[in-house]
């Protein structure tokens, strides 16, 4: 990795698929580096954690927010609600050379409660867009990061070293890297990720609405199975994306019922030339993403 090694103590809230990821990129840069994991559920275990210590992922795993006071970098990686939440109680421990980081898919809400808590020069927002519908630690695996963009929200007031250390270290992963501002982030990625996933859920509960015999089911094939995949990914993740990123959705979702009305239109008069164009300009846009 082209970077500093002085950063060797690395914290995480929330270890899931993405942390996980995150965490065993981490090792390999620094296979002599300090993992600590906190564990939420505080009086009893947390099977996730424990397994990935024993992988050698983990160093250690904690009940104590103490135990990231000599931490070098956070990865906040849990819902973005949580992630928010957990700043304040962060605030009185974490040292002031810590680069405060999260994989969250919406950056507005972060930056304002950074902002409220003086923590700007030290929070680099990341949101790497890669993943799957499947969940959790144990499918985790760095590669899943390679060749996926890593977006990086910095605030205006974020060291430029900060942003340095982050940009070195997500292109160690194999990451394309791109630094945007927190509301373009959000007005991009409600396009792109967060209104796909309302669109795909309300496709699939219309379907189950009329699934009163199983039929849909059995016969659901290639097409409906391809642009429904995304409903299977976490409900409490894309509830808490949808409460925090309301206004860029709700705009976009606004345009696609334009637009689905267009083509439902088209379709009721049977306008042969304006369905064509209809599926003609979604082709070429389609056929042109890299």
């Amino acid at each position: 990795m082209n970077t500093t090694n002085s950063r060797t103590h690395f914290g995480f809230i929330g270890f899931g698929l993405i942390g996980g990821s995150i965490a065993k990129g981490l090792r390999a840069a620094f296979p002599d580096g300090e993992l600590t994991a906190y564990n939420y559920y505080e009086t009893k275990p947390h099977p996730k954690l424990e397994q990935a210590k024993r992988d050698g992922v983990l160093s250690k795993v904690t009940v104590s927010l103490e135990d990231f006071s000599n931490c070098d970098v956070l990865f906040l990686c849990a819902p973005v609600l949580t992630n928010v939440a957990y700043l304040k109680k962060l605030l009185p421990v974490l040292p002031g050379h810590c680069i405060i980081t999260d994989v969250g898919s919406v950056k507005e809400n972060i930056h304002q409660e950074i902002k409220k808590l003086g923590l700007e020069k030290q929070f680099v927002g990341g949101h790497p867009m890669a993943g799957s519908e499947k969940t959790g630690y144990e499918n985790a695996d760095v590669s899943i990061l390679n060749g996926a963009y890593y977006l990086l929200t910095p605030t205006a007031s974020t060291l430029p070293e900060y942003t340095e250390w982050m940009l070195c270290f997500v292109r160690s992963l194999g990451c394309l890297t791109l630094v945007l501002d927190a509301k373009t982030h959000d007005r991009i990625t409600a396009g792109i990720s967060h209104a796909p996933h309302v669109i795909s859920a309300a496709l699939v509960g219309t379907v189950a609405e009329l699934d009163t015999d199983g039929s849909y089911k059995k016969l659901a094939a290639g097409g409906f199975r391809d642009i429904t995949r995304i409903s299977s990914s976490s409900p409490e993740m894309w509830q808490n994306i949808c409460l925090t990123n309301p206004d860029s959705i709700v705009e976009f979702l606004d345009r696609f019922g334009e637009k689905l009305s267009q083509a439902k239109e088209a379709v009721a008069a049977g306008d042969a030339d304006a369905l064509t164009r209809f599926f003609a300009q979604a082709k070429d846009y389609r056929d042109h993403l890299s």
